[in-house]
């Protein structure tokens, strides 16, 4: 029998209720009924055969354990990543609830691990993060059958802004941020504002990477040089989707590349630092000045990720489709191509406002008077100083755009 009458010593007596697997016995528990032996025993066994039994003993096991094999499944995964998560856990969770056995974790037990992260003040997008990991622990948890419900998903996300809304520059204000940085810098700026391929992934590319296509020159992007967080140099692995693409070489630096390619090693930086090594982002802000230039450009406040951003708008604006679009920029479907530049492709909403039927004003408090007209200089063209070799080149890049960009040298 699997349910045995146990007497003790002291005449009080027990049900052993024990569930044998494959001739083992896989769990055993103890009652002062046999009826609730039976029914213990009866739900086992029924989990068994639904396949969603999970061994109690597996579960006695910390958070922080648990975490500690999440990590290292993860290593796979780009190196800043690994370090966001390992900084997250270190310094938020597992100060909270890593000596927890993980069967003992309740959803209110997360609750108070979000409360904290709130009354420390971390922003929405930090908390949202650190819930978002305790959610993936206990999902790795499941699929080692150590638990069988994963408690933090029965917490809801914080609300709130999460991140910056894109912004982009116009093509006169790159040209001006392009002119703003030092020479060895203009290259990396009008590659990152015209292509939209990512700072790491400039950063990777070697002279080995450009192509002759039909169409012209491309550049293969299938690698990333990633920043660490811990030792501030660059980490080299797969782009951000693991995919590789060709991104065609803009006509601005058509003869930039050309002229690496012809004087360069095989082996070397398309886009060399100073010291013919790989940029970092942190490097390439303090090299370029870039709050200085963003500044004097006239565009103070703008990232280098907003380069990006810029490069989807123009090529918008330059009536590329939502496939092509999201082929240069790398997003791994077109659906999120269409969830952050969607609004740029259609001009529905602007021509719904225009129909809107006219609105009789009846009767106003005061009369309506229209601004003064301030006489300035013409808003047709914006003409800026060039001193970046090819200025036909930017020239053709850019002049597809309103306002046209006059350069002068």
């Amino acid at each position: 029998m699997s349910v045995t009458r146990r007497q003790h010593s002291t005449g009080k007596v027990t049900w052993r209720a024990k569930v044998f697997f494959e001739g083992r016995v896989i769990a055993q528990r103890s009652f002062e009924r046999r009826v609730d032996a039976k029914r213990w025993e009866a739900d086992q066994l029924a989990k068994l055969d639904a396949g969603s039994w999970i061994d109690p003993a597996r579960g006695r096991m910390t958070f922080a354990a648990l975490a500690e094999e999440w990590q290292a499944s993860r290593g796979h995964l780009a190196v800043r990543s690994q370090e966001t998560t390992r900084f997250l856990l270190d310094k938020y969770v597992i100060p909270e609830i890593g000596a927890y056995p993980i069967s003992g974790i309740s959803a209110a037990d997360v609750e108070r691990v979000m409360s904290a992260l709130t009354a420390r003040g971390l922003a929405t997008a930090t908390r949202r993060r650190a819930l978002s990991m305790m959610r993936l622990v206990f999902d790795y948890a499941i699929r080692d059958r150590r638990l069988s419900v994963n408690v933090a998903r029965m917490v809801t996300l914080p609300r709130g802004g999460t991140k910056r809304e894109p912004h982009w520059l116009r093509p006169e204000q790159l040209g001006r941020l392009v002119m703003a940085v030092p020479p060895l810098c203009q290259p990396v700026v009008l590659f990152l504002g015209t292509t939209g391929c990512r700072f790491s992934e400039m950063a990777a590319l070697r002279v080995d990477d450009v192509v002759q296509t039909p169409h012209g020159l491309g550049v293969r992007v299938h690698r990333a040089a990633t920043q660490s967080k811990r030792t501030s140099g660059a980490v080299f692995g797969p782009t951000k989707t693991h995919q590789t693409r060709t991104v065609p070489v803009p006509a601005a630096l058509d003869e930039y590349v050309r002229t690496r390619v012809a004087g360069t090693e095989p082996g070397g930086y398309l886009f060399p630092s100073p010291t013919g090594g790989v940029w970092t982002n942190t490097n390439f802000r303090a090299r370029s000045g870039w709050m200085e230039a963003t500044r004097r450009a006239g565009v103070e406040g703008t990232t280098i990720h907003d380069l990006r951003h810029t490069a989807a708008s123009l090529l918008i604006a330059a009536g590329a489709d939502v496939k092509a679009v999201q082929v240069i920029l790398g997003h791994s479907t077109a659906t999120m191509t269409m969830d952050l530049y969607g609004h740029l492709f259609s001009e529905a909403t602007w021509q719904a406002m225009e129909r809107l039927p006219v609105i009789p004003l009846m009767q106003a408090p005061r009369a309506i008077e229209a601004p003064p007209t301030v006489a300035g200089p013409s808003t047709d063209a914006t003409t800026i100083p060039l001193s970046l070799h090819g200025a036909s080149d930017v020239a053709r890049a850019l002049s597809g755009l309103t306002p046209p960009l006059v350069l002068r040298e």
